[in-house]
Formats: structure tokens, sequence, C-alpha cells
């Protein structure tokens, strides 16, 4: 019979513990998640829960472009609020999300033209986090014509001394995303948007989101030009339709997406684990989405009881939802469905992405990160990190 030795038996106990420490920093390599708050003050960056789950990048969305049709032209809106950024140890990854009907009004070249615009934009929020400058935007009045830095300092010295400090921090975000849920008729459009900021930001590279139909039907979407793209598994369901169950995450409908053949783009993985409450009207008309926690926290009284089986409430009296004047207003008889995701499904998905990934180094992305959802879900959230 072999002996071990018991130097042996140490070197063995150290080699088994290397292995797993690797696999273990392997994982939490693979850990992400999207911030698409409207200020980075909505979250604690000390929360333990978050701190557990040892999450290396972040993919936080910076602000939204859409058309505007009394300017008739794109605008940017809900920029984020950048007191602060996150620690050195996460990376961040800027995120625009762009509405489709911002390409329908323009022409490649116009989206070209959008694509600038977008730089000065973003280079102007980075400046504002990167440099501490604590939310202050002073090119808010003018939207697009934005200087990269909020200020010129009088002093040559001073002024070199950040534009160093920009520099050095600038280099360390090594990607930047676009959002955008193109289609057939605009997708040569957003090709072209992505073609330009690969040019401005040649630091980086350049990532886009693909839409499960984008993923199985890419002869008629078309191939973004990037090198890198986060397929979003879910939010399959037709949203506008009273008959869906649920228009999140049904494991079934997501699957049938994902029977396509091999995609040609190295792919990431974005997962849900939101809530959210979806409006129609009396008469079964789509009305809009809705936080599914502030609803339960400050209108609970205006709803009826819910319907265990289809998860629909009937609203009780007239409220508006919303503290400013672009509250909603919401009537007697209006129905609300509430949507969260099956998160053992999910999790079992993430499993069988893990052994069907195109890209030996995909990282797994939840949506969204925020306190409410990370402290109720918190076990169930380390396991699907833990299942990929």
């Amino acid at each position: 019979m072999y002996r071990l030795s018991f130097a042996g038996f140490i070197l063995l106990l150290v080699a088994c513990g290397t292995d797993n420490a690797d696999k273990a920093s392997g994982q939490s390599n693979r850990n992400a998640f999207y911030y698409w708050q409207t200020s980075l003050y909505d979250f604690p960056r000390q929360d333990s829960v978050y701190e557990s789950l040892h999450v290396s990048k972040l993919y936080i969305r910076f602000f939204d472009v859409d058309w505007s049709e009394s300017a008739h032209a794109p605008v940017p809106v809900s920029p984020i609020e950048t007191y602060y950024t996150f620690d050195n140890t996460t990376e961040m990854v800027p995120v625009v999300f762009i509405t489709n009907e911002t390409f329908m009004h323009l022409d490649k070249t116009q989206s070209a033209d959008l694509a600038r615009q977008v730089y000065k934009k973003l280079m102007a929020k980075l400046n504002a986090m990167l440099l501490g400058r604590y939310g202050t935007d002073l090119y808010e009045e003018e939207w697009w014509e934005q200087n990269p830095y909020n200020l010129k300092s009088r002093n040559f010295d001073e002024q070199q001394k950040h534009d160093s400090i920009y520099t050095a921090r600038v280099k360390k975000i090594k990607e930047i995303q676009f959002d955008c849920d193109w289609t057939k008729s605009t997708k040569d459009k957003y090709f072209a948007f992505l073609e330009e900021s690969k040019k401005l930001f040649e630091q980086q590279l350049i990532s886009s989101t693909i839409r499960l139909y984008q993923y199985k039907y890419p002869k008629e979407a078309g191939l973004p030009p990037v090198k890198r793209g986060m397929l979003m598994c879910y939010n399959a369901g037709n949203i506008k339709s009273t008959e869906t169950k649920n228009s999140i995450f049904d494991r079934k409908e997501v699957m049938s997406y994902l029977d396509a053949g091999e995609y040609p783009i190295p792919l990431d993985y974005a997962l849900p684990v939101f809530e959210w409450a979806v409006l129609y009207s009396s008469n079964k008309e789509f009305k809009n989405i809705l936080s599914a926690f502030t609803l339960q926290e400050d209108y609970q009284s205006f709803i009826g009881p819910r319907n265990e089986e289809t998860n629909v409430s009937v609203v009780l009296e007239d409220f508006v939802y919303g503290y400013t004047n672009r509250g909603i207003f919401i009537r007697k008889g209006d129905e609300i469905r509430f949507e969260q995701p099956d998160l053992e499904a999910v999790k079992e998905l993430a499993g069988w992405l893990a052994a069907h990934k195109n890209n030996k180094e995909a990282i797994i992305s939840l949506y969204h990160l925020n306190r409410y959802d990370l402290q109720k879900h918190s076990k169930e959230i380390k396991a699907i990190f833990d299942s990929f």
C-alpha cells in the first residue's frame, strides 16, 4: 500500500486549498450587477450582503437617450447623480440606454453625429464621478454642448494635475456598453452609431446588449459591430397583454430562444432578480410599468387584494402615483399585475448557461442592484451566482 508522508500530506492540503481558492476567485470574477437607479447615493456601498457576493463588475446606467418631439431631436433623459464612485476593486462599466424610436428618426449620418454627442455627455458625467465633483453638472442647460471637464482652472498646474488624475482613472474603465432594442429597420443606423463610438472610445471595449429575438434571428436583426455582447435572458413575454402571466421571466419561453445555433459574438449573460408592477386600464389596455415596492409601501390602501392565481389587483379608488408633476393618474377599476421571476428557475437557467456558454470568460450579471431585492432575495441571488 502507498503511504503518504506527513510532508506530502501538507503539500496536498495546500494544493487543494489553492485550487479551491482559485475556483472561488474565478467565480467571484464572474459576478456582476446592473445598477439602473438615478443616483449612486441610492445604494449603500458598504452593504454587508452586497460585499459577501464579491461582485467584480457593475454595469451602471449613466443616462438614457430618447426622441423629443418638441425638440425634434434626441435628448438625454434621467442622468445619474454621480456623488461618488464604487471602490477600486469593482470594475465600472458605463451604460447608455438608447430607445429604438430615436434611431427611427435618424439616418446613418445623424446616428454617427449622435455618437459624438453621447461621447461628450458621457465624458462629462465620468468627469463628475472620477474627479469627485459630487454630481455638479454645469452644462445641464446645454444638454449636449459639454466639455469633458466641468471647470477649467485659471491655475495651469492645478488643471494639469486634474488632467493627469482624470486620464489615469479613465484608463481603468475598460468597457462602455450601449443598450438598444434595435429592429430590422433601425439596425444599420444603430450599427453606424456603434462604429463611430468605437472610434471615439479608443481605449475602451464597446459592447452591446442583445435581446433574445436578436440572438435567435441574427439574419433579420443583424450582428452588432462589437467584440462582446450581453444576452438579456428575460422579458420574453408580451407585457402589453393582460393574458401574459409573467412578462419578466418564463424559463420555457426563454429557452425557446436559446435553441438557436452558435452566435458569432462572445457573450456575457444577464438574468433577472427584480420585481415590477404592470398597469392596465379597466378596458385591458397597457398603460405603464410601476415599482412594485413603491406601490406596496406607499399606495397599498388604494389597491384591492391580489388574486393568488393571476397576481392581479384591482384599483379601489383614484390616486396619483409619484410625487412630481410627472405623476401617473391611476383610476378606480384599473388593474395592476405584480410580477417577479421564479428565482429557482433563474438559478436553473444560470446552470444551463454555464454549460452552454460560447465564451469561457463569460460573466453573469443580475438585473438590477437595489437595496430591496438584495435584502429580500440574498440567498437566492448567491445561489444564482454559484450556479454559473
